[in-house]
Parts: structure tokens; sequence; C-alpha cells
């Protein structure tokens, strides 16, 4: 396994910023000597090292990432931030897990939006709720299971007829659709960006460097090619490649997901996506897609599934190409400007890789496709945990984070393929 994740494509969210919008790159030079070393500056770590600085004040905090700021996989995803986790598309648990669930995700929006709001962070926020659709027989049914609880747990929502459909979102195959109150919109690299830029000065950011060697002792020691850095803490965030560093190898795996991003589109082809400026979509159907329609003028389009390595964009191009041509027939064109993979960690049974691995050695992972909210509010947790606070979700977080032993290859990779194949299957129904 490679220290970190190498994509074969740019995000789109990155390339259609603007220049003055994005945080300054700055790679590792020399050596550093720090009270805690954080690795990987996604949700998780940027979350971690902000909150660790409001417990230790003054002493140093070193941020790396492997990649530019943004192009990890905080600033690839689809940027929905659903905070129930009845409504995501992986809704598994029940009980007091999933109220623990909510908790985090609930906790995670509370934060960020504070902290935007403090920080001035302009990521495009929308408030506006999102659509849950199905396309299938086998979707149309789950919806109905997914209504039920919600009916059960008090939680409103709107169904739509064929010609709200139409009229909302255009989505010529969708049979079902409701739209639900609980989910806000953001571009995400520049949400990840905008946290980068507006860390505290004692927390020292580092881009473009990849840890490639790692070796305990006290302090503990951290390489970057030829530089280094000495640290009382080691913090790992780094999600896939958590088991480069020894931990979390038998508890997680790698998946990636595919995105298009159109050029911007006039306003005739605007229209055909309704008259909203802006809205979300996520499936109820596991390997269905999600889309969006951006304030930018542009469409961003989701699907796709590969285990363990990223398909190269020339394969996934025509690829996402042909569902988005059959989803949306009524358009002119269905080019993107832009098609990206994202890489994933998964667990077996949905909770994250989560505390002490070692003396002085903490892990956060699996993001399990719900990396914003869940993952900040995580690395926040992880933070408090090290700081030895305490707090009842801090406790829960104890109790459930509690990620399954996954069987070592040739057995994972059966497995991951027959449970593709069960869901196509399903979808086909």
């Amino acid at each position: 396994m490679r220290p970190y994740t190498a994509y074969d494509s740019v995000s789109g969210w990155n390339q259609i910023q603007k220049e003055g919008q994005r945080c300054h790159d700055e790679q590792l030079r020399g050596g550093r000597r720090a009270k805690f070393a954080v690795v990987g500056a996604g949700f998780a770590g940027v979350a971690a090292a902000r909150r660790l600085a409001e417990f230790y004040p003054g002493q140093e905090i070193v941020l790396l990432d492997a990649l530019p700021a943004g192009e990890g996989a905080a600033g690839r995803s689809s940027g929905f931030m659903l905070d129930r986790v009845e409504t995501k598309i992986d809704a598994r648990n029940t009980g007091p897990q999933a109220d623990w669930q909510t908790a985090i995700l609930q906790s995670g929006l509370a934060w960020l939006h504070d902290t935007i709001s403090a920080r001035g962070i302009d990521c495009d926020w929308q408030d506006i709720g999102h659509y849950k659709t199905s396309t299938t027989l086998q979707g149309a049914r789950e919806l109905d299971h997914l209504l039920a609880r919600l009916d059960g747990k008090g939680i409103s929502y709107r169904r739509l007829s064929r010609l709200d459909i139409s009229a909302e979102i255009g989505a010529a195959q969708c049979t079902n659709a409701v739209w639900l109150s609980n989910c806000v919109l953001v571009q995400p690299a520049r949400l990840i960006q905008g946290l980068l830029a507006t860390l505290p000065d004692q927390v020292k950011v580092y881009t473009n460097s990849a840890v490639d060697r790692f070796d305990i002792g006290n302090p503990h020691t951290l390489g970057v090619g030829p530089h280094e850095i000495k640290a009382d803490v080691v913090v790992f965030c780094n999600n896939v490649t958590l088991p480069f560093f020894g931990y979390g190898g038998q508890r997680q795996l790698t998946v990636y997901t595919y995105a298009g991003m159109t050029p911007e589109l006039d306003d005739q082809e605007l229209a055909k996506f309704g008259t909203a400026t802006a809205w979300g979509v996520t499936p109820v159907e596991r390997l269905g897609p999600t889309t969006r329609k951006l304030v930018s003028r542009r469409f961003l389009f989701r699907a796709g599934f590969s285990y363990k390595k990223e398909l190269p964009p020339s394969h996934m191009g025509p690829y996402l190409h042909h569902v988005y041509s059959q989803r949306y027939p009524q358009l002119k064109s269905h080019a993107f400007e832009y098609v990206w993979g994202g890489a994933l960690s998964m667990t077996r049974n949905g909770a994250p890789i989560f505390g002490r691995m070692a003396r002085n050695i903490y892990a956060l992972s699996g993001c399990n496709a719900s990396g914003i909210l869940k993952m900040t509010a995580l690395g926040k947790l992880l933070a408090e945990e090290i700081a030895d606070a305490d707090s009842p979700l801090l406790t829960d977080t104890r109790r459930f984070a509690r990620p399954q032993w996954i069987p070592p290859e040739p057995l994972r990779s059966l497995a991951v393929s027959y449970n593709v194949a069960r869901m196509k299957k399903a979808m086909r129904n």
C-alpha cells in the first residue's frame, strides 16, 4: 500500500474555484518539533487540529497532507450534509446506535455552522433540504420503508407527484420522490479550503507532504522524504491509507466512486432541471446516481463504483456519459468538463475506527460515505479524547465505534463482488 492515495484525476470542485478562494499550499522543508502531528488534512484532520488548538493554546500542531489542499477525499465528495441517519443511503442501524449516529451528524453540522459563521468562510452553504428518489420497483419498496421509519420518528417530508418531479428536478426516469428538509448543500472543496485557511496560527499546515515513514518512539518520528517531524502525539486521520501505518487493515476496505461535472449551462438547459437555482438528489437504491444542480450553473452527476483501485477517467467518462444520457435524455449535450474519482474507507458494520491505537498514537478512519458531518464531529471528539475531556456523545462514541473484522483477501474481494451483484440484481427487479 502507498503512503497516500494517488489519484488519476483532479477534483472538478477545486478546478472551478477562483485562485483567491484556495488555501495556500506549502510543503514541509527541513525538520520540525511539535506537540501534535495530525496526518490527513480532510474534514477529520482539520477538526482534530482546530479542537486540539483550543485545548492546548501555544503548543505547535503540525497538520500534514500528501496532496494539494482540497484534492483529497474531502474535496471530492458531492457536498451533501444530511443530519439524520434515517435518510442516508446506507441506514442499517436502529435503536441507540442510530440515535448516536444522528447525534454525531447533528453535532458536526452545528460545529461547522458555528465555525464558518465565525470565520466568514464562503462555501455556498445552502440550507435547502434534498430529494430522495427511486427509479425501480425495489427502490419504490425501499422508499416506502424509509417513509415508514420517518413516520415513526415524526419526521416530516413532502411527497412529489410525477408532475412535481418533472417540474422540480426534471428526472424523466424517476418514478417516486420525496423532499426532506434535513440537508445542507455545500461546495466541498471551498469548505475544506476555507477551514484550512482559517486554522489558528499555532497549526502549521503542510500539503504535498506525504508521510512515508513512521518510527514509534518518545517522541515519535514522521518522515516526509528527507524531512522529518518529531511529535509527542501522532493523530492519524488519513482514511483509506491508515493500514500503511499499521492500523485498521482488518477493519476497513477501500472503494471508489465517480463524478462528472458539466461545463456551465445556458438558461434553456438549466430550465430542464427545474425552476430552482440549486437542488440535490440522493437515491434510495445504493448504486443509484447522486445528482446536484449547482449555483455555478453546472450539473453534478455521481455514479459508478470500483473496489480497491481507481478506474481511469478514460474508462469512467464514457460510463458516466452513458448513464447520464439515460437519466436526462431531454438535454442537448451530456458532456462533462471534469471527471474524477474519490476514495472511501468502508467498514463492515458502518462503525468508524476511532480512538487510541498505542501510547500517544490515535486514529480515525471509516467515513462510510458520510465524510463531511461524521468525520468533522469524530475529529473534534478524537481531540477531546486526547485531552481527557468527556461528554455523553464521546461516551457513546467509545461504545459504538467498534468496526467488525473483515476477512483477508481473496475472501473480501469475493464478498464485495457478491454484494455488488446482489444490489445490481435488486435494482433490476
